[in-house]
């Protein structure tokens, strides 16, 4: 069986980056910044409605980005479960691979997932009990 999509089927065996350090106004700041600028304005000089309209829409943006965010790492995490199932799935079976036989010529090489192992930020899969094959080299299942 060809196996064309395999590298990006075990991408996300790999952590995910981590976040930068935030340096913006999250959803509790901005909230409470925008009641203190409303409990403390000047009656006589209430905020334009314009102005008000155009901080209620950046509140509302706000409110949607996190939650499309909080959904993204819901699905990231749901994708990672899927993948390790995927590559786990590979232990046992043979598999043809590209490599350098011992002309030192590019070729397939074949044989058997034994494991996977988990460097720093990637998967490999362990042919043999000892050739680390990387997701992207494996070009067929047998």
């Amino acid at each position: 069986m060809n196996v064309t999509g395999l590298n990006n089927a075990t991408a996300a065996l790999s952590p995910a980056p981590k976040a930068a350090s935030q340096k913006t106004v999250g959803k509790d700041e901005f909230l409470r910044l925008f009641v203190t600028q409303l409990k403390y304005q000047d009656p006589l000089s209430p905020m334009d409605s314009a102005g008000f309209t155009t901080q209620l829409a950046q509140f509302s943006s706000l409110e949607q980005l996190t939650n499309l965010n909080d959904g993204m790492k819901s699905l990231l995490l749901s994708q990672n479960s899927l993948q390790n199932a995927i590559s786990a799935d590979l232990i046992g079976k043979r598999v043809g691979f590209e490599g350098q036989d011992a002309g030192g010529a590019s070729a397939i090489l074949y044989g058997m997932v034994t494991g996977i192992n988990f460097d720093a930020d990637k998967a490999w899969f362990i042919v043999d009990g000892a050739t680390k094959v990387a997701p992207g080299a494996i070009k067929e299942i047998r």
